[in-house]
């Protein structure tokens, strides 16, 4: 059970991209990308994810050095085509023009066409946060690989579980981040358990009967299991009613189009950024954020907690503890990297 600091995983899986054929600075943002899931504790987008990629690029899927061209554009909104490059170097490009576009003219927003897996998207949220604006991310994931929940009052697999995030910047300079799937659960974290031959939490999964189970390798049994959506047996509604938003909104309009049976695998994105200084001085803005904020935080914990902590706080608390005490790799995850780098002719 291997343990890495950021900057040996960054270097590790920057080597293992470049072996595939990736250009020095496109590994390098990808790796420190899949490094910060790792080290802000979403293990599920980090360098899990290589051995997916590694295949998507030995089959064509993606294009490591592909170019990211703007499409349409006007001074508030984008349109990015990724040429199906890594989704990482996509997204950081349209975030690029996201932000010149709203420090310019207070808002803008962009989609993102033709893109792999864009990875972790609190990642994104958090550095525009930290210049000072808001932003509002919704992805949704096209392909049949990306079939993982069932419509309410369904049994089989028809959606995706399509993510929304938001970041706001805070007065102490960590952001306010919120990134979560329309599902109970990312299907990453189901792909965590399977590697160290966990079972998972009681309401995360279905089988393909529609029957509860805690076995993570009956979502990717054929037929498939199904994860359930937000919300869970009782007001799983709401989270299918988010999803089917989210599909639109990030599928139809970045022409991605929605899921369906025969289409590549990836992501649709639109990206929304707002620059507070537009409309009001930042400082007033964190004057009364922070009056709230006092405010939620005054109640007092439920049994079972000692504090309550925002949107955010958690991740920034696990990156300095792995900081301090490095990112540990399950043997699974690990196993399945070596093989990689020795097909690639990669030293380790």
């Amino acid at each position: 059970m291997p343990s890495f600091t950021s900057d040996e995983l960054i270097d590790t899986i920057s080597k293992i991209l470049v072996g595939a054929g990736t250009s020095a600075h496109n590994a390098k943002l990808v790796a420190g990308l899949l490094a910060e899931a790792n080290s802000t504790g979403h293990d599920s987008h980090g360098l899990i994810r290589i051995p997916q990629y590694l295949d998507s690029v030995e089959k064509e899927d993606i294009v490591p050095n592909a170019a990211v061209e703007i499409v349409q554009e006007n001074p508030m909104t984008a349109t990015v085509d990724g040429h199906w490059g890594f989704g990482q170097v996509t997204m950081t490009k349209a975030v690029d023009i996201g932000l010149d576009k709203a420090k310019k003219h207070g808002l803008a927003a962009v989609t993102v066409r033709n893109s792999n897996h864009i990875g972790r998207l609190g990642s994104y949220v958090d550095h525009i946060a930290r210049q000072g604006l808001i932003s509002f991310l919704f992805v949704n994931a096209v392909g049949i690989p990306a079939f993982r929940m069932a419509p309410w009052g369904g049994t089989e697999p028809r959606l995706a579980t399509d993510p929304i995030a938001f970041g706001i910047p805070h007065s102490s300079g960590e952001p306010i981040v919120m990134d979560m799937t329309s599902t109970v659960v990312a299907e990453g974290k189901v792909r965590v358990k399977r590697n160290r031959n966990e079972e998972t939490p009681d309401g995360w999964l279905l089988d393909s009967d529609g029957k509860p189970t805690n076995d993570p390798h009956k979502l990717y049994g054929d037929p498939p299991g199904s994860i359930l959506p937000l919300g869970g047996t009782a007001a799983g509604h709401k989270g299918y009613g988010l999803n089917v938003a989210i599909e639109i909104l990030a599928g139809v309009l970045s022409g991605t189009g929605c899921i369906g049976k025969d289409q590549r695998n990836s992501n649709g994105v639109l990206l929304i950024i707002v620059d507070v200084a537009q409309f009001l001085p930042i400082e007033e803005f964190y004057k009364e954020s922070d009056v709230f904020i006092e405010h939620v935080k005054s109640s007092p914990p439920a049994e079972g907690f000692t504090e309550i902590l925002l949107p955010g706080e958690i991740e920034a608390r696990v990156k300095a503890q792995r900081d301090a005490e490095g990112i540990f790799i399950e043997d699974g995850t690990w196993d399945q990297i070596t093989e990689w780098a020795e097909k690639l002719g990669v030293e380790l």
